[in-house]
């Protein structure tokens, strides 16, 4: 057999096996154990980008791959190879091995090399044990760790098991039962108030810590249904120190100022309360910073979406280059995160629970053609479901087994999309390389099934940041990094145990070599511990002694341990405010969109509460009760701030909505508000009306924790036709002005010269002004960059300007901002 190579591979016909991708002394398989068919084309692709790729044992387990003819299709012409996979444990040299290990040796192989049932697996074309690989990987751990019982994996899970605690759906100070959460994996007995903590973030005794760093450029590895909730950590990274934290207390819903469509995620909706340029960039650029440039630490890069990682340039052979042509422009303009040394991270999660998730979640299936989708789809929904003329028992299975869904987490480590639209395979052929990059590139990885201390572990290795005096000081963990934003309402008819048997055998391996990885990130030093309120007092722990060892936490002025409030807690939507611990708690912008309220309407923060209002009228003083007051105010406005209660501030939408009924339809004085262009005449807004909206309706659209979707005041609209105030103009984007340019979506890349970063010194409101308005004033300021944010109506200015080369863009919910570069 030729060894190391694919020597034969472009012979007109091949006669020898071959064996690639790792080097091994062991004989060729024999022809009885399984086999996965892969075409020519596809086996050209896989060896010729990767001959020489070495990595690590899998959970001590070595995976042997080896390729030989199969047989040829007639139709198409194409020659298809055998794939058969194989582990051999090769147990530590020791100086003496008794008969009896010998034999247990022995035991182990025909364990891990079954002879298999011929039991063909259609939606795969190939004949494949379900569970080999899985099986393999667990065995070959255990008999590793009962050989070094100080390693034991067991022992490491129970000690977890001691200290977790679920996921909460809340990000109070409690701790509920998920139980019915879309993870699922999270179990405890208690359900008491308390406090998740990261025992190992202490500074006196992690000053020292060599395994801790600060990220330059941090980059999300998300694969489908591991876990949004982790975008809390990573946003609370860039956003907040121990003085001065967001508010992670917030609703996922987003709903569209411009077109009033609707979606939940939690990703879009952290970005949008908390924008990157006045939350992030101040507390990562700093005006003293000595390096600004590619290697500038900017928090997120590259997006939150589902994005595959890039494969190195030399990678991308001819055979490859369909495969992942949507990758392309990425790779010839920016390399790959591995050749820049990013710091990229990701969680892993159980393979079927994560296809289970999946299914109940649109399936996410990114790769698929809409041809496939749709395919997918239609076997997936109905009773009975079959693939290639196999009938299984329900809509769960019948997805699982479609050809190209499962190995998502293989082939988004090797650049490829979640879903194999092309080939539809495995993924099996994608683990050599994907396992390699979890081992030997990936910075950190992070466990579904053990979220809590994951998150603290993230923490310990990234969040401490140096002083001016060099010593490493540890950001907390925010209470609602621990809590499960994306918790899914649905009602889960079928589970894992409805697959019957199937099993994602690619990423069953891939998901061993996360644990393995973990494993070893968290060696000697655990750190989640959860702590009730209950527990403190029947133990008699001082608080000032817990304080010692996690100083981010305070006191209260009886001595006891202070509770922070939450802006909930204050009944504040917007702004900063003390959270009663010495520290500030960030409510963020008041956002557009979460009313039903047109486009040309404003929403401003005033002490503390979100307002809907009219900018012309502001600026005539018609709108705030306090300017309505004056005694220069025009006689029937005085009379309309006196028709105000005690509570109401302001006019509420539907006020002026009646205020300009009553002036299109009178000759009196009020006729003047038509006359100056602050109303506009039409038919009668009766759908708007009927509805009985109050202004603690429109209030509480805006509230921290109200979805926008179901909000009272966001179940009508006006119509263009109606009556109404007149607010501001459209502003359009089409075509734009000269010199500005959209910023690139999320996730998709800018050219080189666009992708500029800077020290951002300034937001500014600019009510009904645009374009225009926006570059004036930053001229004014003496801006090197302008930023118009057409979602929030805000202008923010950058000074210090510099280029991030080949660094992503820093990531923000940018779908609506537009940038003037003002050097020149």
């Amino acid at each position: 057999m030729p060894r190391g190579g694919i020597a034969n591979l472009n012979a007109p016909s091949i006669s020898q096996p071959i064996d690639i991708l790792y080097q091994t002394n062991t004989p060729p398989i024999p022809s009885q154990y399984p086999c996965h068919h892969i075409s020519r084309q596809r086996l050209l692709h896989l060896s010729s980008s990767y001959p020489s790729l070495q990595y690590e044992r899998i959970r001590r387990g070595p995976l042997s791959i080896h390729f030989h003819p199969s047989y040829r299709n007639k139709e198409s012409e194409k020659d298809f190879y055998c794939l058969q996979w194989e582990y051999y444990y090769h147990p530590p040299q020791r100086a003496s091995m008794s008969n009896d290990n010998e034999e247990d040796l022995t035991d182990f192989r025909s364990i891990v090399n079954p002879v298999p049932r011929p039991s063909p697996l259609s939606q795969y074309k190939m004949r494949v044990h379900p569970a080999l690989i899985v099986l393999a990987a667990s065995v070959a751990t255990l008999l590793f760790y009962s050989m070094n019982p100080a390693l034991s994996s067991s022992n490491f899970r129970h000690e977890f098991k001691e200290d977790r605690q679920p996921r909460s759906s809340s990000l109070k100070f409690t701790s509920t039962s998920t139980s019915n959460s879309s993870v699922g994996h999270r179990e405890h007995d208690s359900s008491l108030p308390g406090l998740h903590l990261c025992t190992c973030l202490n500074d006196a005794s992690t000053v020292d810590d060599t395994d801790a760093v600060t990220p330059k450029r941090l980059r999300w590895l998300h694969f489908p249904k591991t876990g949004t909730s982790f975008i809390s950590t990573l946003w609370s990274y860039a956003c907040s120190t121990r003085e001065r934290y967001i508010d992670l207390e917030i609703s996922s819903f987003q709903c569209d100022i411009f077109n009033k469509n609707y979606f939940s995620m939690y990703d879009f909706a952290l970005m949008k309360r908390y924008p990157w340029e006045i939350y992030g960039a101040p507390n990562l650029i700093r005006p003293d910073s000595k390096i600004l440039g590619k290697d500038t630490p900017l928090g997120l890069v590259g997006g939150t979406q589902h994005m595959a990682m890039t494969p190195p340039k030399q990678a991308v052979t001819p055979a490859r280059h369909t495969k992942i042509k949507g990758l392309l422009n990425k790779i010839n303009s920016w390399g790959s995160e591995l050749d820049h040394n990013f710091t990229v991270a990701a969680f892993f999660r159980q393979p079927e629970e994560r296809i289970v998730s999946a299914f109940y979640d649109g399936r996410h299936t990114s790769g698929f053609s809409s041809e496939l989708f749709s395919a997918v789809k239609n076997v997936s929904n109905g009773l009975p479901c079959g693939i290639s003329g196999v009938t299984y028992k329900n809509p769960l299975e019948c997805f699982a087994r479609f050809p190209g869904v499962a190995g998502c987490m293989a082939r988004m480590l090797t650049g490829e999309a979640c879903a194999d639209g092309l080939f539809q395979e495995s993924g099996l052929e994608n683990v050599p390389e994907a396992v390699d990059i979890i081992m030997n590139r990936l910075k950190f990885i992070g466990i579904t099934e053990e979220w809590n201390e994951s998150v603290c572990q993230f923490h310990r290795l990234f969040a401490g940041k140096l002083d001016a005096s060099g010593k490493r000081i540890w950001s907390p963990p925010l209470q609602g990094e621990f809590a499960n934003v994306h918790t899914s309402g649905k009602v889960k008819k079928w589970g894992v145990r409805d697959l019957h048997g199937f099993k994602d055998v690619a990423d069953g391996v891939i998901y061993e070599a996360a644990k393995l990885k973990f494993e070893r990130i968290v060696a000697g030093k655990k750190c989640y511990r959860y702590v009730s309120f209950q527990q403190l007092e029947q133990e008699n722990e001082r608080p000032d002694k817990l304080i010692e060892r996690m100083p981010y936490l305070r006191t209260d002025q009886n001595g006891g341990l202070c509770r922070p409030k939450t802006c909930a807690d204050l009944q504040k939507q917007c702004g900063e405010w003390p959270d009663g611990c010495g520290a500030t708690v960030i409510c963020g912008l008041c956002n557009g969109g979460r009313t039903g309220l047109p486009e040309t309407w404003r929403v401003q923060c005033v002490e503390g509460k979100c307002v809907d209002y009219c900018p012309p009228w502001d600026e005539k003083g018609y709108w705030f009760k306090s300017d309505m007051v004056k005694p220069e105010a025009p006689k029937f406005i005085q009379q309309i701030a006196s028709s105000l209660t005690e509570d109401e501030s302001h006019l509420s939408p539907v006020s002026a909505v009646k205020v300009c009924q009553l002036a299109c339809s009178t000759g009196s004085e009020m006729k003047k508000l038509v006359d100056d262009g602050l109303c506009k005449c039409g038919q009668t807004p009766t759908a708007f009306l009927k509805k009985n909206l109050t202004a603690a309706d429109f209030s509480e659209a805006h509230d921290l924790k109200t979805s926008c979707h179901d909000a009272k005041a966001n179940s009508v609209s006006l119509k263009e036709t109606e009556t109404q105030p007149i607010c501001c103009p459209k502003i359009a984007t089409t075509p734009l002005p000269l010199n500005w340019k959209r910023l690139n979506v999320m996730s998709m890349l800018a050219s080189k010269e666009d992708n500029l970063e800077g020290e951002y010194f300034a937001h500014v409101p600019m009510g009904c002004g645009g374009f225009k308005e926006c570059e004036k004033v930053a001229r004014e300021q003496n801006a090197e960059l302008a930023v118009f944010d057409r979602y929030n109506s805000l202008c923010y200015l950058a000074r210090n300007v510099f280029k991030l080369e080949d660094s992503y863009p820093v990531t923000k919910d940018n779908t609506h901002r537009f940038y003037i570069d003002l050097r020149s």
